[in-house]
C-alpha cells in the first residue's frame, strides 16, 4: 500500500459537494487513480476523481454508499462513470413504461471505490479505468445556471 503523500497535496483546486457538505480541495491536475491511493477525506477523493473525470471527458456519479453500523459514518463510498448499469424498463399494471428519450446507461464498468481506513484517512481500494463508450472533452463553460437566464432575460 503506498505510504506517501495524500492526494490532497497537489495543485489544482477542484469543488465538490457530499451531503449538503461542500469544501475545495486540492489535487494533482495529470495524476491517475491508482489502488492504495490515499485522501484525508470522502470529499477530497470524490473532488479528485470528479476532476479527473472531467479532463478524461465523463461525468460522475455516486453508485453506494456503506455505513458504520456502530455509529452511522459512511466508511466506503463507490463512484463510477454516469452509463454504469443499465436502466431497467418499469411496469405500471401491466404495461411497459415507454421513456420519452434514450437511457444514457450503456453498462460502463468505469469505477473508483474508496473505503476509509481510519479517521482523516480514505484509501482507494478498487480503481476500474476502462470506458465501453466513447469519451466526451467537452468545453470549460457548461451550461449555464438559472442565473444566467435572468439576467439575460432582464437585460
Amino acid at each position: 500500500m503506498d505510504t506517501g503523500p495524500l492526494a490532497e497535496d497537489k495543485n489544482v483546486i477542484a469543488d465538490s459537494s457530499i451531503g449538503g457538505e461542500s469544501g475545495i480541495y486540492e489535487v494533482d491536475a495529470n495524476q491517475e487513480p491508482y489502488e492504495g491511493m490515499l485522501f484525508e477525506s470522502e470529499e477530497a477523493a470524490k473532488a479528485f476523481y470528479d476532476e479527473y473525470a472531467k479532463r478524461l471527458g465523463f461525468l460522475t456519479r455516486i453508485v453506494s454508499s456503506r455505513k458504520s453500523e456502530r455509529d452511522g459514518s459512511i466508511i466506503s463510498r463507490r463512484l463510477a462513470c454516469n452509463k454504469e448499469g443499465f436502466n431497467v424498463n418499469s411496469q405500471r399494471r401491466g404495461q411497459v413504461r415507454i421513456r420519452k428519450r434514450e437511457s444514457k446507461r450503456e453498462g460502463c464498468m468505469a469505477m473508483f471505490l474508496v473505503k476509509r481506513e481510519k479517521p482523516g484517512r480514505w484509501v482507494v481500494t478498487k480503481f476500474v479505468r476502462d470506458h465501453n463508450h466513447p469519451l466526451v472533452i467537452s468545453s470549460e463553460k457548461g451550461r449555464p445556471t438559472p442565473d444566467t437566464y435572468k439576467k439575460n432575460v432582464t437585460s
